[in-house]
């Protein structure tokens, strides 16, 4: 890993807002972050790679079918991250879709040649999508109907699926996800919708 754990030594972090605060203070508590970074605190980026190790982690591999590759496409991120800092503007894009976003380039950049449609985890769909919205029967806690749904995910366009991805898979707003993806937020809530749409007339018409 690039970067360890390790304990705050006193005099050497500042002041962070609690993590346990409400969601504003969480976009604070990130941005005091990646301010610390920015002018060269490492302890801060440490903070931050221990935040979003696992979220970015999880995204990757519901993109990336090799464990192995998505471990080191992590590990660019961050260095990419790291590079970027210079870049980063609060005013025009949250801690979190930079990150994401950053992420999502270089799966691009690595496997431009492999379509998306071959790469989905079943984390999407096995825990993560409200079942509710599909079929208030459902359950995906079972290995068959999780199969199943699975399978119609894929026959999703690739945008669909990776909406989906950020969406569940990463807990990530609306807004969030259209910084990421470049397009406005209600775009994202009208792919998102016959994405829904599309799995549940598949459901409906299997069961």
């Amino acid at each position: 890993r690039l970067f360890s754990p390790r304990e705050s030594q006193k005099g050497c972090m500042i002041r962070y807002i609690s993590m346990n605060d409400e969601a504003d203070n969480q976009t604070l508590y990130l941005q005091n972050l990646m301010r610390e970074a920015k002018h060269g605190n490492s302890h801060a980026f440490e903070a931050i790679y221990e935040e979003y190790y696992t979220p970015l982690f999880r995204y990757i591999r519901s993109r990336v079918r090799n464990t192995a590759d998505a471990e080191d496409i992590t590990q660019t991120v961050f260095m990419r991250i790291w590079n970027g800092l210079p870049k980063w503007n609060e005013s025009h894009t949250s801690p979190t879709a930079f990150f994401f976003h950053i992420a999502r380039n270089i799966i691009i950049d690595t496997f431009r040649k492999k379509s998306y449609s071959e790469v989905v985890s079943n984390e999407i769909v096995s825990v993560k999508i409200e079942t509710e919205s599909v079929h208030p029967n459902l359950d995906t806690s079972q290995d068959t109907e999780a199969e199943k749904i699975l399978s119609y995910v894929k026959e999703l366009s690739d945008e669909q699926q990776e909406i989906l991805s950020l969406l569940y898979t990463n807990d990530l707003s609306y807004k969030e996800i259209a910084e990421i993806l470049g397009k406005k937020e209600d775009a994202i809530r009208q792919t998102h919708s016959r994405a829904i749409k599309k799995l549940r007339t598949h459901y409906e018409q299997t069961t």
